[in-house]
């Protein structure tokens, strides 16, 4: 049973601090009033999603992404739409990875209308909804229904291929960075102890043993 904060007061409980970073979606349907009246969008239910432990992608991909293909949206940018968020071909719900092989840029209604599918996914989502009734919360249909599967296909590529290429000069900027970063830390580990130099080490190769494998 749920106890509000304000009951658990008068009953001398204490409730339960979760700490545990979750996003809370929610679900609404519509609804119409009676003789005719304006629609009214009525609470579902509550999912709550645990998102998968990531950091913040560095800065330069963000930019390198967002300006590639002249900083239009991959899915609807026939139309004229600018890129505003990165959009993850393979969601992170499904195993992608933060890779520069895996962002392509999009625009927000098509970012929030794909949600956590795969392009082919969101594609035969939108078949499916394109002949029944509207939904309040769902986005207008973008041109993606226009393409075939293997028209898809080949957009997501050339996609792909002008985010690395866009990507190209902020990686070098990037990786001369990491080699500056390198030399001092050479001689920030020389002042270190033996233990806490053995610490850092201990890290470094375990950063290191993942790209070897």
């Amino acid at each position: 049973m749920y106890t509000s904060p304000t009951q658990a007061r008068f009953l001398g409980v204490v409730p339960l601090v979760i700490t545990y970073h979750v996003s809370v979606v929610r679900e609404t349907h519509q609804t119409k009033r009676r003789h005719g009246g304006p629609a009214l969008r009525q609470p579902g239910r509550v999912l709550l999603r645990i998102p998968t432990p990531r950091g913040p992608l560095p800065s330069w991909l963000r930019k390198a992404v967002l300006t590639s293909a002249g900083g239009w949206c991959t899915y609807c940018g026939s139309m004229g739409v600018r890129a505003e968020v990165v959009d993850h071909l393979v969601p992170l719900e499904q195993g992608g990875a933060d890779d520069i092989t895996n962002l392509v840029p999009a625009c927000r209604s098509c970012n929030a209308s794909k949600r956590e599918r795969t392009p082919e996914q969101w594609r035969k989502s939108l078949e499916r909804r394109h002949y029944g009734p509207p939904r309040w919360d769902e986005p207008p249909y973008p041109d993606i229904l226009d393409y075939t599967e293997a028209g898809l296909t080949n957009l997501v590529r050339e996609a792909q291929s002008e985010v690395l290429t866009a990507a190209h000069p902020y990686q070098e900027r990037a990786a001369a960075k990491l080699k500056a970063y390198v030399h001092r830390l050479d001689a920030t580990l020389r002042n270190l102890t033996p233990s806490q130099r053995e610490e850092v080490l201990g890290s470094l190769r375990a950063l290191i043993d993942q790209y070897d494998s």
